[in-house]
């Protein structure tokens, strides 16, 4: 299921580079804090983290390469909430750790941690040529190499690029 991702971990480096570029370039919007919370823990149906504990730790590290910091406590600040890690929509994963879904919501928040209007839900799938991904979904092609990286990676990508989308008031920037 996962032959394929050699080609695809190549251009998510590429794509990863084009969208740090476009982060880094909104200069005016610096994030002070990025707290990753996963609350697919509380599923009774899950095993995720189990298998990944660190995945907070290594989604907050990703994001944090790819977004402007600040060290002014009064920037905005990014909560992310994992909700579901699942192989073909099925969240208790096989021995093997394989999964194919990661789906969140990224919340950037005043300092004080209230909601400073504007959420988003980010969901990536992997799912080879021949099947159509749900929808919504960032789609990546999936590989053998190290999923786990390449699916991090891009939902750390995606977060990047939606703050392109995003002024120093936490408001959307009409096009």
């Amino acid at each position: 299921m996962f032959a394929q991702l050699k080609t695809i971990v190549f251009a998510a480096s590429v794509s990863t580079l084009a969208l740090s570029a476009a982060a880094y370039a909104s200069e005016d919007l610096r994030i002070s804090k990025i707290d990753v919370e996963a609350t697919v823990a509380t599923a009774s149906e899950s095993n995720a983290l189990d298998f990944y504990p660190n995945i907070e730790e290594d989604l907050r590290g990703e994001v944090a390469q790819r977004v402007p910091l600040s060290s002014d406590g009064a920037d905005p600040q990014i909560r992310i909430d994992i909700r579901k890690i699942a192989l073909n929509g099925a969240t208790m994963l096989p021995e093997s750790r394989e999964f194919n879904e990661l789906e969140g919501i990224v919340n950037i928040t005043s300092p004080t941690g209230e909601n400073a209007g504007l959420s988003f839900p980010v969901r990536i799938s992997a799912y080879t040529g021949d099947t159509i991904a749900p929808e919504g979904f960032v789609n990546i092609l999936p590989t053998e190499t190290d999923f786990y990286v390449a699916m991090v990676s891009t939902f750390a990508d995606v977060v990047a690029e939606s703050l392109t989308n995003v002024n120093t008031s936490g408001n959307k920037i009409d096009p």
